[in-house]
């Protein structure tokens, strides 16, 4: 049978043995708390990148579509009859496809 000293001892290395066992716990859980806020501030930050990206390039295709209604303008404007003649012969040909394919 232990003696009372043996029995202290052995209640005070198991109080110091929990407590070892929260502070790490404590550790763990700052060390979790950290990661996630670093993987969020992280996926936030490319979240933006892929945003401004995206911005970019419809910017640039919205120029680019203006750019190519102007030039098609000028080109009706400079030929009107060859336009029309272009336009009535597509329309033509797409009734003629389209006609086809629900018979």
């Amino acid at each position: 049978m232990p003696t009372y000293d043996e029995t202290k001892d052995a209640d005070r290395k198991a109080v110091k043995d929990n407590k070892e066992v929260f502070l790490e716990a404590q550790n763990i859980k700052e060390n979790v708390v950290g990661l996630a806020r670093s993987i969020k501030d992280n996926s936030t930050d490319k979240a933006h990148v892929a945003a401004d990206y995206v911005r970019d390039r419809m910017e640039d295709w919205k120029h680019s579509g203006t750019d190519a209604l102007g030039r098609i303008e000028s080109r009706i404007q400079a030929k009107p009859a060859q336009s029309v003649a272009i336009a009535f012969t597509a329309g033509l040909l797409a009734s003629l496809l389209l006609g086809r394919r629900s018979s």
